[in-house]
């Protein structure tokens, strides 16, 4: 749609739409030819009249008119863009301010956007700040070292990533930043002690929704988002996540509330909290009946994390455009969408996957794993086997296609029944009887999901999907308390209660959508924090680094089972310190007292019928073969390089069981180390290491 349209009126000389720089986005019309000089200047007054008002204490810059005595000048703003207009002001300028104010706060460029319903009416894009662009250097703005504000910028900005260990990071770097004179919205000054406590709050509760425990979630963040805060970078991102965690469950009624006072708070914060809120508001909007406001405020949002340069942000935006899309059946728009939101980040490999799925449901196999042929994790290879599958006969079409439904619904009883009869009629369909365990799991029927997956492993597998079916296991064996049936899992009533739904994009929309590989929720957190809490995920979505600040902020107690191609690690933690681990390349605490030369073969050999490690160390020790203190040595070493493997994989996936503490634990625990601190050592360390050649090289 061209720009005459927007005015119905002959007064109008002369129009042109430009971006925030001033280059123009179509031809101009009118029988007053505007050019790139006249809105480059408007563009350049329009950021000098922003600042200024900023400098007072406006939010925002909406329009400015300048009327002379032959024509008037109006100049309206949006977030990625500006129209400029020239009239003549003898019959007035009321009707054509009018038809500007209209598009400036439509999120729709340079359409005027369709009224909305009263349901959405309250959630039409707010008009946006137009704060100077960035300068290329440091040096250019005149910077400095960076202020509180900057880090508590930072701050938000790992958050939202759901990068906790990098937010642990510019917590302590808030602590050293000098505070200003006026701290700046978002900056307030809290006590140091509570400052620690809400982060700790926070990590806790991002970390739930990261891992797909959206209940949970949202009872840890329930202080924070329902009580007033006076430091608005915290009061926004406990709204941001609540928001998260009620969509992630599908409850867009709760999300809806602190979507609104999150995109209020965010004014004050700036352009890229503005951003991060209008991506939500999008997520929100698409659950309801707004499709079309959903495509707009993820187009505004899109646009001002493209001004900031924030590849991260524009790649989400277009990734949930491309779902609604997908909802909407529009099919090639909706690739399109998904395809730009891969260029835009390349090492997220949900977009490709999304790709080969919706190729998959067009019967295009071949474009399938076109998409497929750069990702290698274990989403991606089960969809390969998908095609394979399907080109050799072991599974037809149609059941392919039910096998994607199910697959992307939520787990039901339904669901269940439905893979069960795609895996009945495809005995060597791997990938449906996996998913039937998972399934069978999730719902809390561990009999069924201990049984299909043990069946699986009497089978030839790959050793990305053996580690698959011994992850399943592992889960079961840790989520049912010694002593009782594998069907009754502890701490659950008969009837379990049902996993919430894990969905990224539009979860929960009635449309249907696909949710999100990269957590998928078990089992969620009992309201007791009994031994049957489980949660999952992929380690390219929530890095060990990340998961293991979590657990160790949130005091978490029970095993951390990780696999990947290279085989299955476990880390058991205790309140939040780990107290044992293995993996693939850990020798076990034998030997590793062998090497260390703190116990003799023979000593070893007599006692070496435990398979638990701790439990050997204690029987070392009680039998007098070995001190207590180079158990403890040992079985640190056998942590650390447990965790040293671990932090490799980037690829692979997770469980955690939760566990209630046992009363006789105590003896049994040699050690209880710090995550954090061993993943600062691992760091330097690599660190040290990666300096060593170049340091070697200058030598030589």
């Amino acid at each position: 749609m061209g720009l005459l349209p927007l005015f119905d009126d002959p007064s109008v000389k002369g129009a042109i739409a430009a971006d925030l720089r001033g280059r123009p986005l179509e031809p101009p019309v009118g029988s007053l030819q505007l050019t790139e000089k006249e809105s480059t200047a408007t563009a350049a007054a329009m950021h000098e009249l922003a600042a200024a008002g900023s400098a007072v204490g406006l939010t925002h810059l909406e329009a400015v008119l300048v009327k002379g005595p032959s024509q008037a000048i109006l100049t309206a703003v949006q977030p990625d863009a500006l129209l400029m207009a020239v009239v003549d002001p003898s019959n007035g300028t009321s009707k054509v301010e009018k038809v500007l104010r209209s598009w400036s706060t439509s999120p729709a460029s340079p359409e005027v956007a369709r009224p909305a319903s009263a349901e959405t009416s309250q959630l039409t894009p707010p008009p946006l700040p137009i704060s100077r662009l960035p300068s290329s250097s440091p040096a250019d703005a005149g910077e400095t070292a960076p202020s509180q504000t900057d880090e508590w910028l930072g701050l938000r900005r790992a958050l939202v990533r759901g990068q906790l260990t990098e937010a642990v990071a510019r917590q302590s770097a808030i602590r050293d930043a000098p505070a200003g004179a006026r701290p700046q919205p978002g900056a307030e000054r809290l006590e140091a002690s509570e400052r620690d406590r809400i982060t700790q709050v926070l990590l806790d509760g991002i970390g739930s929704v990261m891992a797909g425990d959206s209940v949970g979630a949202g009872r840890i963040l329930q202080e924070l988002a329902a009580s007033p805060q006076p430091n608005l970078s915290f009061r926004w991102l406990a709204l941001h996540w609540s928001a998260r965690a009620a969509l992630k469950g599908g409850d867009a009624r709760a999300a809806r509330p602190q979507v609104k006072e999150s995109l209020s708070i965010a004014k004050q914060l700036g352009v890229e909290a503005q951003a991060v809120s209008q991506w939500v508001a999008g997520e929100l909007l698409a659950q309801g009946t707004e499709p079309a406001q959903a495509l707009a405020w993820l187009k505004s949002s899109r646009a001002l994390f493209s001004r900031l340069g924030d590849s991260w942000g524009v790649s989400r935006t277009w990734m949930v455009e491309a779902r609604v899309l997908a909802c909407l059946e529009r099919e090639e728009e909706c690739v399109a969408a998904a395809q730009q939101a891969w260029t835009a980040d390349v090492s997220w490999d949900e977009p490709p996957l999304f790709l080969a799925r919706r190729a998959l449901k067009r019967d295009d196999l071949a474009g399938s794993e076109s998409f497929l042929r750069t990702t290698e994790t274990p989403a991606a290879s089960r969809l390969r086997s998908l095609v394979e599958a399907i080109r050799s006969g072991t599974v037809s079409r149609a059941s392919a296609s039910e096998f994607l439904r199910e697959e992307d619904a939520p787990p039901s009883p339904k669901s269940a029944r439905a893979l069960e009869a795609i895996a009945a009629g495809a005995p060597n369909f791997f990938a449906a009887h996996e998913a039937l365990a998972w399934t069978h799991l999730k719902l809390g029927n561990y009999a069924a999901a201990e049984s299909t997956f043990q069946a699986l492993l009497s089978r030839q597998l790959s050793a990305s999907d053996r580690a698959s079916v011994l992850l399943g296991i592992g889960c079961i064996a840790h989520a049912v308390r010694p002593g009782k049936a594998p069907g009754k899992p502890a701490g659950v009533a008969a009837k379990p209660e049902r996993a919430p739904s894990s969905a990224n994009g539009v979860p929960g929309s009635a449309s249907g959508s696909q949710p999100n590989p990269s957590t998928t929720p078990a089992r969620g957190f009992p309201a007791d924090g009994g031994p049957s809490a489980v949660f999952s995920g992929r380690l390219s979505a929530f890095a060990l680094p990340d998961l293991l600040e979590f657990l160790r902020g949130a005091r978490r107690t029970g095993l951390l089972v990780c696999t990947s191609t290279a085989g299955i690690g476990t880390l058991r933690f205790r309140n939040g310190r780990i107290t044992n681990g293995t993996s693939p390349a850990t020798p076990r605490i034998g030997d590793i007292l062998l090497r260390n030369r703190k116990v003799s073969p023979v000593a070893l050999r007599a006692i070496a019928a435990q398979d638990n490690d701790c439990l050997l160390g204690t029987a070392l020790v009680r039998a007098g073969a070995a001190d207590a203190a180079s158990v403890q040595e040992a079985l640190s070493q056998q942590i650390e390089m447990a965790i040293r493997e671990l932090f490799h994989w980037k690829d692979g996936e997770f469980v955690f069981n939760h566990e209630a503490e046992s009363p006789d634990a105590g003896p049994n625990v040699m050690v209880e180390l710090d995550p954090q601190a061993v993943l600062l050592q691992l760091l330097k360390d690599m660190d040290e290491a990666s300096r060593a050649p170049a340091a070697l090289g200058s030598a030589r």
